[in-house]
């Protein structure tokens, strides 16, 4: 009976100690725990739990999870990015006892992995992920010894050497490994052990993908290794019997050879994602469609681009009922759709078959067809007639049918009030009449691509309240004034205007164009002078804060731009910004991110008169910048020499004189100039960058001479005449020179009027009777207001 009381008193105590005394039982972190904590805070410079002053309940915080009634923390995660790189006190998570997940990705963590196998004393660790870091060296062995490590996601490091076997071996509980985004290298493990889902892509694996590797392995459901250099054939049927596998991703192995056709096999899988862009697919039994893909009927997302596949457009691919994304992009596959589509429905959200041989017109009941499209790209491909008007009835994103044979009009309704357009591209084709239908109404348009076709007026005043990014309306006949609106649109990083009928000055609204990147209106009627605040353009200046802004972003091995919408590269992969444009002598075509990566001024083959401003040689960040068949006058400006990114200059066929400033060898980025058919003179500075350049480059300038023209330099070197002066500048500058100039002007000054009074009798009696009277005339003055 005493017992029993004792035990019931027991019970009322503790849960009297717990209610009324959390901290009795915890309150999430002990003090060895909180002080980890700040330390790791203060070597994040405090973006580490930065709502975390060393008191209270750790568990409240946004980083840490804790668990049940415990209230132990077993979840951490490490928000915010520092500025700098920092390397961790690995030791100080190892106080978390109960830690079952451990998340530090994206927190500019440095060093060796190495220092992480001392989270092997974590016994419940789970899942760690140090993702997108700076981390360096080889994967430590002891990762694949961790008594509960699950998931561990070291993609986005400097990681480097081969996989540990650790990794792979049976003693391992690792089922989730992804590594992808590294420099790793070497081969394939042929055992994948205990791993489920694995991620190799974007590294510097080689040799075969080993035909043992899944032989026991039916449990394996995602398996990448795209982006490496693996090679040789590869049959098919090595995955016939990886009954869980759903994804499947081995494109961008440029010397791998894919065959699925031979032996014959069935597949226990049903994959919803297969990726076999870029791998050579079927090259031994003409580059026929896999058969196999007929029994994927959970398949949604499909990449086969860049294999040469032949024959007919695949439809029943089009018309997979649940297929979302389909790729086909640079094939041989040819035919018409009205072959393919007139009894049948898709559900396709986006598709891709530019750079394929696909002729005809495009069905009028393409809405009907694939009512939920809202990507579509069939560029470079035969089709011809008019742009369906059933267009304007879809909910599209994008849409790009450049470098076809389309003629007509634009359709009113495509650009309309209920257009969802965010990418439209309709360059290279036979369109004409207005640049657009007089009540498009494009709010949500980011790209635009008119260039090439046959378009006449005024640049539409419809894309004056877009979110307009990129304006690339090049070889057109538009005509007019380059309007205000343009100048003020906040968000234009590209504008392309070469190759019209354009009239009127570059005013100075030009330099409100902050984001400004690329801006090319060659092959124009421009006149006037060039406007001299282009300095101001914050993305072509010294030092500007805005080129480091995070516009661009890496992933998957690609560099990619990040648009207002957001969400751009994500709608449709594949998807190319390009435009063509002079650089280096040579028309350039510029695809993606490396247009949005330069930074260009093209004003050639304009009227434009007047000198060149020497503002513009504060513009450092330029890559190209081409004024010439102008009538530009006075000469090149030495400020030219602060262009230190400069890969092209072309000053030609101008009426430039004076000399070529010989600061300029100091360009170590220009591989291209031309100051040719000008009125230049002098030497030409012959040394260093400009040593390269060949007689090409300074013809037809009478007076200019020395290397590497065959025109010798007369006797009165040029070349010294400017060290002399330069010499005797420095001389008149120096302090002494100008104290002794003073010196001596002051005595020869005081020698000079003292010396004549000396000489001269009645100067000097003259002299003292004037200050003689002056005096008396003062003190007269001194004493009367006294």
């Amino acid at each position: 009976m005493e017992t029993c009381f004792g035990k019931r008193v027991m019970l009322l105590w503790f849960v009297a100690l717990t209610t009324f005394c959390p901290s009795a039982w915890g309150e999430g972190c002990n003090k060895e725990q909180k002080r980890a904590l700040l330390e790791i805070r203060n070597s994040t410079d405090g973006l580490a739990f930065k709502d975390f002053d060393g008191t209270g309940d750790c568990c409240e915080l946004d980083e840490i999870m804790c668990n049940g009634p415990a209230g132990l923390p077993n979840q951490i995660y490490i928000g915010g990015t520092p500025s700098r790189t920092w390397i961790p006190n690995v030791t100080l998570f190892t106080l978390f006892g109960e830690l079952e997940e451990l998340d530090l990705g994206g927190s500019n963590i440095g060093g060796e992995l190495q220092a992480f196998c001392e989270l092997k004393r974590l016994k419940s660790l789970r899942f760690l992920s140090l993702r997108n870091n700076t981390l360096e060296g080889n994967i430590p062995s002891c990762l694949g010894t961790f008594e509960s490590l699950e998931e561990l996601d070291l993609s986005g490091n400097r990681l480097h050497g081969n996989l540990p076997s650790s990794i792979f071996s049976n003693q391992s509980r690792i089922s989730w490994f992804d590594v992808s985004d590294n420099q790793l290298d070497g081969n394939i493990p042929s055992f994948l052990g205990t791993i489920q889902d694995l991620d190799i892509s974007n590294n510097r694996f080689h040799g075969n993908l080993p035909s043992s590797i899944f032989s026991n392995q039916s449990q394996i459901s995602s398996f990448d290794v795209s982006g490496n250099q693996l090679e040789g054939p590869v049959l098919f049927s090595i995955f016939a019997n990886a009954s869980s596998l759903y994804y499947l991703d081995l494109s961008n192995n440029y010397e791998l050879e894919v065959d699925t056709e031979s032996p014959t096999w069935i597949p226990t899988f049903q994959l919803t994602t297969l990726k076999l862009a870029n791998c050579n697919l079927n090259k031994k039994d003409s580059h026929v469609v896999p058969s196999f893909i007929s029994t994927q009927i959970n398949l949604r997302f499909l990449d086969m681009s860049y294999n040469s596949l032949e024959g007919g457009i695949p439809c029943q691919l089009f018309l997979n009922t649940n297929n979302t994304e389909l790729y086909l992009r640079s094939n041989k596959i040819e035919g018409s759709f009205l072959d393919c589509f007139i009894n049948g429905t898709s559900n396709l959200g986006k598709f891709d078959i530019s750079d394929n041989r696909v002729k005809g017109p495009i069905p009028e009941n393409f809405a009907s067809i694939f009512s939920s499209l809202y990507g579509v790209a069939m560029s470079s491909n035969e089709l011809e007639g008019k742009i369906p008007s059933s267009f304007g009835s879809m909910s599209l994103n994008i849409l790009d049918l450049s470098n076809n044979m389309l003629s007509g009009t634009i359709p009113r309704s495509l650009t309309g009030n209920d257009t969802t357009l965010v990418y439209l591209n309709l360059s290279n084709n036979t369109l004409q009449g207005e640049m657009l239908p007089r009540d498009s109404n494009l709010t949500r348009l980011e790209c635009l691509y008119l260039g090439g076709n046959h378009f006449e007026g005024k640049i539409s005043p419809a894309i004056s309240n877009s979110r307009l990014v990129l304006l690339d309306v090049c070889d057109n006949y538009l005509s007019g004034n380059i309007p205000k609106w343009l100048y003020d649109h906040p968000h234009l990083v590209a504008v392309l205007l070469s190759g019209n009928h354009l009239e009127g000055h570059l005013t100075q609204r030009l330099c409100r164009m902050q984001r400004l990147q690329v801006f090319d209106v060659s092959r124009n009627r421009l006149s006037g002078g060039i406007p001299s605040c282009l300095d101001n353009v914050t993305f072509w200046k010294k030092s500007s804060p805005s080129t480091t802004n995070s516009n661009y972003f890496m992933r998957g091995g690609g560099l990619y731009f990040q648009l207002k919408s957001n969400y751009l590269f994500f709608l449709f992969r594949g998807l190319d910004f390009e435009s063509v444009f002079r650089i280096k002598g040579k028309e350039y075509t510029f695809k993606g991110v490396p247009l949005l990566l330069m930074t260009v001024i093209d004003l050639s083959s304009n009227q434009l008169t007047g000198g060149i401003p020497f503002e513009m040689g504060e513009l450092s960040q330029l890559r190209s910048l081409n004024l010439s068949h102008n009538s530009l006058t006075g000469s090149i400006p030495i400020s030219f020499q602060n262009l230190t990114n400069v890969e092209s200059l072309d000053l030609s066929h101008n009426k430039l004189r004076g000399k070529i400033p010989s600061e300029l060898v100091g360009l170590t980025s220009l591989s291209t100039l031309s100051v040719a058919y000008n009125n230049l003179s002098g030497r030409i500075p012959f040394k260093k960058q400009f040593s390269t350049f060949g007689t090409q480059c300074y013809d037809n300038n009478p007076e200019l001479c020395g290397g590497p023209l065959p025109r010798k330099c007369s006797s009165t070197n040029p070349l010294k005449d400017d060290k002399d002066e330069k010499e005797r500048s420095r001389i008149i500058d120096h302090p002494l020179f100008f104290y002794g100039f003073v010196i001596v002007s002051y005595a020869f000054g005081f020698w000079a009027f003292f010396g004549i009074l000396i000489i001269k009798k009645n100067w000097r009696q003259n002299y003292f009777r004037a200050v003689d009277r002056y005096i008396e005339l003062f003190l007269e003055f001194l004493f009367k207001y006294r």
